[in-house]
């Protein structure tokens, strides 16, 4: 009954996997964000919206900045440095990271670009000191096939982890920066017609295939996937962001959708 009722809407439901990289460094420095506590640092900071190079505001910036939250970070000298304070510019892009993606890429059929750069996507919900996440296009197209199912490949790219959030209360929001600057990977699959239990196989073996590299980070938080619904005759799109446990994912499309 589920699956002709799914079949009959039309669902539509659009991975977006983000895993992160076991480099023993971060993306941007040489700091490791698994390192021993250290010595933590506090400070402060207020994240207002700018207009992007088109000269427009972007509207959840918008959203974030009338909150008027002030940001507590802290900082770990053993786990982050002037690079995740934003105080000091990023360094060169760690070599490691850049030959998983292309592994990654190389293992999904994905078309690699010759030259990659890093691009700014703005983020002022205090995750990000700087105001924005830096990210990378590698390579776009491709396929994953799990037994039957063969799911297209949108992009894949190379992208920092956000600080970890610790809290909010009374107007301040509170991050640790030990995950800041973590590599990810992040991989776009085209949206799946098909029913939950598809989806799930889906994500399934695209994490095995992750896994089968071998350079990726293991347990909980070092992978989360974006889940995006719509259906035929619906409205717009649901987005439910960071689901960590795919025993979760079936029962979330079939809620949601």
């Amino acid at each position: 009954m589920m699956d002709f009722s799914f079949d009959n809407a039309g669902v539509r439901v659009g991975l977006e996997i983000h895993q992160q990289l076991n480099t023993g460094r971060k993306l941007f420095c040489n700091c490791s964000g698994v390192a021993p506590p250290g010595i933590i640092q506090q400070f402060t900071r207020r994240l207002r919206p700018v207009k992007s190079e088109m000269g427009r505001y972007d509207p959840a910036a918008v959203f974030e900045g009338n909150r008027d939250m002030s940001i507590l970070y802290h900082a770990d000298d053993n786990n982050s440095c002037l690079v995740e304070r934003d105080e000091e510019p990023p360094h060169h892009v760690d070599n490691m990271s850049k030959e998983i993606s292309l592994v990654v890429s190389a293992a999904l059929k994905s078309t690699i670009y010759e030259e990659i750069y890093a691009m700014r996507k703005t983020v002022i919900d205090g995750s990000n000191t700087s105001g924005f996440q830096r990210t990378m296009l590698v390579s776009r197209g491709g396929i994953l096939n799990v037994g039957d199912i063969s799911v297209g490949v949108q992009s894949i790219c190379l992208e920092e982890d956000s600080a970890r959030v610790l809290g909010e209360k009374d107007g301040v929001k509170e991050y640790n920066l030990d995950r800041l600057g973590i590599p990810l990977i992040e991989i776009a699959l085209e949206p799946i017609s098909g029913t939950p239990h598809q989806v799930r196989l889906a994500a399934e073996g695209l994490g095995r295939l992750l896994r089968g590299i071998k350079m990726v980070a293991r347990g909980i938080g070092t992978i989360r996937q974006d889940v995006n619904i719509s259906v035929r005759d619906g409205n717009g799109i649901v987005e439910i962001k960071g689901l960590q446990q795919l025993d979760q994912l079936e029962r979330v499309v079939e809620y949601e959708a």
